[in-house]
């Protein structure tokens, strides 16, 4: 297997040695889009989120000191980055505060209206289909609800080595299929860290 389409797969799907690592370059590497979701996401004590493709959990971090009555809960595809989470999260996992499950976007196991807020940040590029994933993140919010969805711009990743082995749009192409999907309210808006420009589109749920 070629090295870029290895690391490829790793990102997607962090697994072995690469899955023990993976928490810790994430949550450093994606800060600034972390915290910029934190931000856009205008928590209120009582709400009820999901964040897809957690990853090393530094969002869920964040979110755990704003939500103190409501309740959060994660999905990732990667068995390993449920397993590294569920041991950081162990009191909060207890006490009821946050659930962890290995899941897709595309098949979120939660029912109808279940959230008050969705975000996702970074994993896009990974999701097998994303029209199937933004249909699911509808369902699950309730009415009014706001999804968050931030990602590294196409010209940011194109320079990475692994570049061609992911799926890539342009920022309008998800804006699009928001809009085919019933959200309203859609705002996209590009920001740049030391690593690289990002969107962050929010819209909501009529």
């Amino acid at each position: 297997m070629a090295v870029s389409k290895f690391v490829a797969n790793q990102l997607g799907n962090p697994t072995g040695i690469f899955g023990k690592l993976a928490a810790s370059i994430w949550n450093r590497r994606n800060a600034a889009l972390n915290d910029t979701a934190f931000e856009l996401l205008e928590l209120k004590p009582t709400d009820r989120v999901l964040d897809i493709g957690f990853g090393g959990g530094y969002l869920l971090d964040r979110m755990a000191t704003k939500v103190t009555e409501g309740w959060l809960a994660g999905v990732d595809i990667s068995p390993a980055m449920v397993a590294n989470a569920e041991k950081r999260y162990r009191a909060l996992i207890q006490s009821g505060k946050i659930e962890l499950k290995c899941a897709t976007v595309e098949s979120i196991p939660y029912p109808d209206q279940h959230f008050t807020k969705v975000c996702s940040i970074n994993s896009i590029f990974y999701w097998q289909d994303i029209k199937q994933g933004l249909i699911e993140i509808r369902r699950v919010l309730e009415k009014d609800g706001k999804a968050v969805v931030c990602f590294t711009d196409k010209g940011s990743i194109e320079k990475k080595n692994f570049s061609k082995e992911i799926k890539m749009f342009e920022s309008a192409d998800i804006e699009r299929l928001l809009i085919e999907n019933d959200f309203q309210d859609i705002e996209n808006s590009l920001f740049a860290d030391r690593y690289r420009q990002y969107h962050c589109v929010t819209a909501k749920k009529p």
